[in-house]
C-alpha cells in the first residue's frame, strides 16, 4: 500500500469519514493526466478509474487528491480524470479486468 493511502487510513480510520482530512494537492500526489489516454479501455490499467480512492460523481472527484489545479505536468483542471493516476494509486478489483497487479 502506498504511503498516501496509509497516511489516509491513518488519519481517518475509517474510509467513510474522510471529511476531516485535508486532502494532497495533484503535485503533492504526482497526479498526472494524459489526455491521449481519455479514449483507452478504463478497465485495464493503472487509471483512477480503477483506483479505490476515485468517485465517478460530478466529472471526478478523489478521496485523496484535490481537484483543482495543476498537475505534475502543468496541465491545469478542476477533475480528477477517469484517465489519470497517482501515487496513491490502489486497485479496485471490482472495475479493473486486467489482474496483472492486483493478485
Amino acid at each position: 500500500m502506498s504511503k498516501i493511502a496509509e497516511k489516509i487510513k491513518e488519519a481517518t480510520g475509517a474510509a467513510g469519514n474522510l471529511t476531516k482530512f485535508k486532502k494532497f494537492s495533484k503535485l503533492k500526489a504526482s497526479y498526472v493526466e494524459y489526455y491521449k489516454f481519455s479514449d483507452s479501455n478504463l478497465h485495464e490499467g493503472y487509471f483512477c478509474h480503477n483506483c479505490i480512492f476515485w468517485i465517478d460523481a460530478g466529472g471526478g472527484k478523489c478521496m485523496l487528491v484535490e481537484e483543482k489545479g495543476p498537475d505534475v505536468m502543468g496541465k491545469v483542471s478542476e477533475v480528477i480524470a477517469p484517465h489519470g493516476c497517482c501515487a496513491g494509486y490502489e486497485a479496485d478489483s471490482n472495475k479493473i479486468h486486467d489482474t496483472r497487479g492486483t493478485k
